[in-house]
């Protein structure tokens, strides 16, 4: 009797064991956290990501391609024809492992790169930069910004005290944009910013976007844009503002109206699990 209960117990373990590796039970990504040298590695064109591929001395025996969206860059990584995705970490959150179409990838551990911060972006000098920030502000107070970003689990990532840039302001948006009762915000699909859900427009920055028009007096109105021609756009009106999980950096500090600081956010490797 005993013999039979440890063969039992044996197969019992075995039935758990291979009912993890069925259902994805090891969600650790393949190790590139040492060496990425001979990986084919693929990231967003125009991105944060791409900038880091081709400019950081980690990646430099590393095949870069640059792609039309992060998108595109897990997909390459999931079909094999890539070995790691370089994209923002609230992509990773909301795009890959439990309850996505890739359980299958995973965020490399214990190697990120470039802590960084998210802002909008309008033009420069525009006036409703200042409107802008003090709506965010009131949402804040609120607790509206929380709320949202629980929604999309980015609640530890927000940012509420964010400092505004100093600028000269030069440019009476706010009237122009309060006149035709709509604000023109540039974004690319990317879950949990902007994506469709059935054929609803979801997403933080849309819920977020809506929310700070609505303090505003006017209606948010989504356009998808080409992520390398988004200063081109901008300054030729046909949108009002880009509002897509944007990096702040000097340059774009020195060449467009930047909100306050909203979000943290760094870049990760995202690889096939082991």
């Amino acid at each position: 009797m005993k013999n039979f209960k440890t063969i039992l117990t044996l197969m019992m373990v075995v039935a758990v064991a291979f009912s993890l590796v069925a259902c994805g039970g090891n969600d650790v990504a393949v190790d590139y956290s040492q060496s990425v040298d001979g990986a084919l590695v693929v990231a967003e064109a125009g991105s944060a990501g791409e900038e880091l591929a081709t400019g950081d001395e980690f990646f430099k025996n590393a095949e870069f391609t640059a792609v039309d969206s992060m998108a595109t860059a897990l997909l390459d990584v999931k079909s094999g024809t890539s070995d790691i995705a370089i994209v923002d970490y609230v992509t990773s959150i909301g795009s890959i492992g439990e309850g996505t179409d890739y359980t299958d990838l995973a965020v490399v551990e214990g190697k990120d790169f470039n802590p960084e911060e998210y802002g909008i972006a309008f033009r420069k000098g525009s006036d409703i930069t200042p409107a802008v920030n003090a709506a965010i502000a009131e949402l804040a107070a609120e607790g509206k910004m929380d709320e949202i970003a629980a929604k999309y689990k980015l609640g530890d990532l927000i940012i509420k005290d964010g400092a505004a840039f100093d600028e000269e302001i030069t440019e009476g948006d706010l009237a122009y944009i309060k006149e035709k009762g709509e604000l023109i915000v540039g974004i690319t699909l990317f879950a949990p910013m902007n994506y469709y859900e059935g054929e609803e427009l979801i997403g933080f920055e849309t819920e977020f976007a809506k929310a700070v028009c609505e303090k505003l007096g006017v209606e948010a109105k989504f356009v998808e844009i080409n992520w390398n021609s988004k200063e081109i756009e901008l300054n030729a009106k046909n949108i009002d503002c880009i509002w897509n999980g944007m990096t702040i950096t000097d340059e774009r500090v020195q060449n467009m109206s930047i909100s306050v600081p909203y979000m943290q956010n760094k870049q990760v490797m995202v690889s096939k699990v082991k």
